[in-house]
């Protein structure tokens, strides 16, 4: 019984100070942009702890000399997170070409994000980016102005009784609203991401000293965000010719102009805006532009949590496939590493639950109401014809896969941490040791409370 408690006391401390590491580190990166003096202190008290343990052995024994003592590896220090530590395969590497082209459309206006070190990532609040995407979201934010005052005049007892009344009155506030949110969020985040970036690219570091496999991140992650916008460009096209279908492609007719054909698209698709402004040409090319806008953002934002939960999990596997592999050979594994291992990623994904977790309520929201709309209009008899059935089939088996894809991402970082504990509870005594408790204590008490994205 006394044991036991001395292991419990000894988990709970570990976990402790690896949280306040954590605590504190945000607010000195955020003082000084060094990510690196987060916990130095910790790791030193460790080493010398070590180190006097080893001293005790040697003057107490009489026997051969002892091994050596445990690996005491750099911790998110300076000398482990510098501008020269560049890996191809690291999270901030490979997000940087997708951030690249978001920053296009005014999301994450943050400086650096294709530099090799998160060191070099920055966050200014009055420079060439932040301005670009404030002026995107005033322009999103106009349109979804407009959409309000429309659905405003619009609703009343008589919109639920006509086909199509609800649609056409709350589609494009919600659409158009979303997109603001969306845009404020990611702005909201982008001082955040630089502190995020770096603390995740020293979890990588520290866990890499370990000389276990990588994860393979790059393709995996281009393959999701390939995916996912390519479906939506073409889902996006249907959109298109759905809403275009009085313009003569065969372009024999005085109508088959650019202008005439911007002018039909807004009417059909934007009716809502045009009750309350005249169109004219720079109209219909601002309306042009601002729905391109707002649908790229619109699929970005469960691109960007895809990507950010498989970066998480790749990692739980990496562990996980370390451990099963030592444990099936009857490899000597080192413990009281793992056990650092495990409580260091166990609170990155707590530090990126709470960033992000606005933008994982947002994407579900939005996605849950286009799903019921696109049932509404599925109930609804269509005269759009055969273009019009194929649009509404792609759009809404892409909007249940999108939905599903994401969940599932999301919830296979919880899954991934909860692999390794049957193993712990079942390992051989070849290969058990008293440090086997912690990393199983660890991981059984994320599985059972931890605020995990699932």
């Amino acid at each position: 019984m006394g044991d036991t408690v001395n292991v419990s006391s000894e988990v709970y401390g570990k976990t402790l100070k690896t949280n306040q590491i954590f605590s504190a580190g945000s607010k000195i990166s955020k003082r000084n942009g060094v990510t690196g003096k987060k916990i130095l202190p910790y790791l030193m008290r460790q080493k010398k702890d070590k180190m006097k343990e080893m001293e005790t052995q040697f003057s107490s024994d009489s026997q051969p000399p002892v091994p050596s003592p445990p690996r005491s590896r750099p911790f998110l220090n300076e000398q482990t997170l510098s501008i020269s530590n560049n890996d191809p395969e690291s999270f901030h590497c490979v997000m940087g070409p997708i951030l690249v082209m978001a920053q296009l459309f005014g999301i994450l206006p943050v400086s650096g994000i294709l530099m090799p070190s998160p060191l070099q990532i920055k966050f200014v609040k009055f420079s060439i980016r932040t301005i670009y995407s404030a002026f995107i979201s005033g322009m999103v934010l106009f349109m979804a102005i407009l959409s309000i005052i429309h659905m405003i005049k619009i609703i009343n007892s008589t919109t639920f009784e006509v086909q199509g009344g609800m649609v056409a009155a709350t589609s494009g506030t919600i659409f158009y609203a979303n997109c603001v949110m969306g845009l404020i969020i990611f702005f909201w985040l982008s001082s955040r991401w630089v502190t995020l970036q770096r603390d995740w690219r020293s979890m990588e570091l520290f866990i890499d000293s370990n000389k276990m496999e990588r994860p393979k991140l790059r393709w995996k992650l281009y393959l999701i965000a390939i995916s996912i916008l390519f479906v939506a460009l073409i889902e996006h096209i249907l959109s298109i010719l759905v809403h275009v279908k009085k313009y003569d492609w065969s372009g024999k007719s005085d109508n088959a102009t650019f202008p005439n054909f911007l002018e039909i698209y807004c009417t059909s698709s934007h009716a809502f805006i045009l009750e309350n402004l005249k169109y004219n040409l720079a109209l219909g090319i601002f309306i042009f532009i601002v729905s391109k806008l707002a649908t790229f953002t619109w699929n970005f934002t469960d691109v960007f949590i895809a990507m950010v939960a498989t970066g998480l999990a790749e990692r739980y596997k990496t562990l996980n496939k370390y451990v099963i592999n030592s444990i099936s050979k009857h490899r000597p594994i080192d413990w009281s590493g793992l056990r650092e291992d495990y409580a260091t990623l166990s609170f990155m994904v707590k530090k990126v639950d709470d960033d992000i977790s606005p933008v994982i309520l947002l994407s579900f929201v939005n996605n849950l109401y286009f799903i019921c709309l696109q049932l509404l209009n599925g109930l609804s008899k269509s005269d759009e014809g055969i273009i019009g059935d194929i649009y509404f089939f792609e759009s809404f088996l892409f909007l249940i896969s999108r939905t599903m894809i994401v969940t599932l991402l999301t919830a296979r970082i919880h899954d991934q941490s909860k692999v390794i504990l049957p193993i712990l509870f079942t390992c051989s005594t070849s290969t058990y040791d008293k440090e086997v408790n912690p990393p199983a204590g660890i991981v059984f008490r994320n599985s059972c409370g931890a605020r995990e994205i699932r």
